[in-house]
């Protein structure tokens, strides 16, 4: 099941778009402000986004996902009644750019090309930072680390991390392989134990 997050400010429409992605996860917004604040901390399979929205534009949400790192491969089907806008939708990096009204047959087909078509690895940064933390793991205690891809995020011993856990964890253990102080922080360790 994709998560699939709908921007539509006409309510009637947005119904209309769930009801044709029922057997996904929807989240539906209808403006800019509370779908910027979703993408700061979520990551969907496909955006689906109308282009006139009353405090900004779906070329708003297509630059900040074009820009992060983390959601920059997420695939935006935009939707206008404005065709003079797929010009500069195309330029900033929309996947699919439909006139309204449309067609659901062609909505319907392009989302799921989309879907199908999502990246199922992690991204660059994210597969350097993946990269690091396993070599430092392996330093400091000899055996690879527990992770697992579910296709959308990274688990390390069933917990989800992102490239800042990684760094700061990677940080970390490079701290204890270098010179003595992986003996200090061992024997430090152990004193806290011998004290329980």
């Amino acid at each position: 099941m994709a998560t699939v997050l709908i921007v539509e400010d006409n309510v009637e429409i947005a119904q209309l778009y769930e009801r044709i992605f029922e057997k996904h996860q929807t989240c539906v917004f209808y403006d800019l402000p509370e779908t910027m604040q979703y993408l700061e901390t979520n990551r969907p399979d496909l955006v689906i986004t109308d282009f006139h929205l009353p405090s900004g534009s779906g070329v708003e949400i297509l630059q900040y996902i074009r820009s992060e790192p983390g959601l920059r491969d997420v695939p935006v089907l935009g939707i206008s009644v404005d065709d003079t806008l797929k010009t500069e939708a195309r330029e900033r990096g929309i996947d699919v750019f439909l006139t309204k009204p449309i067609d659901l047959s062609d909505l319907i087909s392009a989302a799921q090309r989309l879907l199908s078509s999502t990246r199922k690895v992690p991204s660059h940064e994210m597969q350097a930072a993946l990269r690091a933390y396993a070599a430092a793991y392996q330093r400091v205690y000899n055996r690879l680390p527990s992770g697992q891809w579910t296709g959308t995020q990274v688990l390390i011993d069933g917990q989800p991390c992102d490239e800042a856990w990684l760094q700061a964890e990677t940080r970390r253990l490079q701290s204890l392989s270098t010179g003595n102080t992986q003996r200090n922080y061992l024997h430090r360790l152990i004193d806290k134990l011998r004290r329980l």
